[in-house]
């Protein structure tokens, strides 16, 4: 009886916790602009792009205001510019291949809550990868840093949502990975200082 009582006061906590969980996702997108400098693979570079992006995230809430979301964008550069200290820049043009991808994980919390109204915040680990190939030369770039975002949610449905949002990172952390076309791949890691704006406008379910 003892273990029953036990058991049953357990299985009514949990659905209690799980019974206020809810989730979204969204599908939007935006565009991406960010400013680095860095060592890797020589003398400092200063690295720019203008990107446009898609994306979808995904979200998960332990209750109306706090909850866990990831984002996951790609991006299309339209400009980019690499232009080494002492050395000759490159343009968008000189890439045979250039494609990115923008990451942003972390805890969202609504500080403005209603009806149809909410304004969420984001703060988290972020993370951008740009990979390109010039002369058969394949690099694969790798940021690491931390991310804030801030949005606003207006719902027209129960269900449905339309947004809009920005979110802004630096990262600080920066690895490549070159393949010759000959030879075994060489491996670099550098401290680096990139600055992200990345706006969005589009479209959630919440379930």
């Amino acid at each position: 009886m003892k273990k029953c009582l036990i058991v049953s006061v357990f299985l009514l906590a949990a659905s209690l916790c799980f019974a206020q969980i809810t989730g979204n996702v969204e599908v939007y997108g935006g565009a991406a602009l960010f400013d680095e400098t860095g060592g890797m693979n020589g003398p400092e570079t200063v690295y720019k792009s203008a990107s446009v992006s898609a994306g979808i995230s995904g979200g998960v809430y332990f209750n109306e205001s706090i909850g866990l979301k990831a984002y996951l964008d790609f991006l299309i550069p339209l400009a980019f510019t690499a232009d080494p200290d002492g050395g000759t820049a490159l343009t968008r043009n000189d890439y045979d291949f250039l494609l990115g991808m923008d990451e942003f994980f972390g805890v969202v919390y609504n500080v403005v809550k209603t009806e149809r109204l909410k304004v969420p915040v984001m703060a988290g680990f972020h993370g951008k990868l740009f990979f390109s190939t010039i002369s058969d030369y394949f690099t694969t770039a790798i940021n690491s840093g931390i991310g804030l975002g801030i949005g606003v949610e207006y719902a027209f449905s129960k269900n449905w949502y339309i947004l809009a949002r920005v979110n802004g990172s630096f990262d600080f952390l920066g690895f490549s990975i070159m393949t010759p076309p000959e030879g075994g791949p060489k491996f670099d890691m550098a401290l680096i200082r990139t600055w992200g704006f990345v706006p969005h406008i589009g479209i959630g379910f919440r379930f």
